[in-house]
């Protein structure tokens, strides 16, 4: 005859690992792309501050161009 338990038991031990298994894809996913958010996060602070430095430092050289350029004339 038909044991219900016994008959049942691998297919929900196969749909019970399958749904662990997606749940810590899932889990795992989430975790990366917060990761990713705080890189890019992190990644455009240091490409504004460096950016920034830039403007100052060609700023200055401008100014040291004019001062010059004042002084010889």
């Amino acid at each position: 005859m038909f044991d219900f338990d016994l008959e049942v038991e691998p297919i929900l031990q196969v749909l019970v690992g399958k749904s662990l298994e997606a749940a810590r894809i899932e889990v795992l996913e989430i975790d990366e792309n917060r990761d990713l958010a705080e890189f890019k996060k992190n990644f455009k602070q240091k490409r504004q501050a460096a950016l920034m430095e830039t403007q100052r430092l060609e700023a200055q050289r401008q100014r040291a161009n004019d001062e010059t350029d004042r002084r010889n004339i």
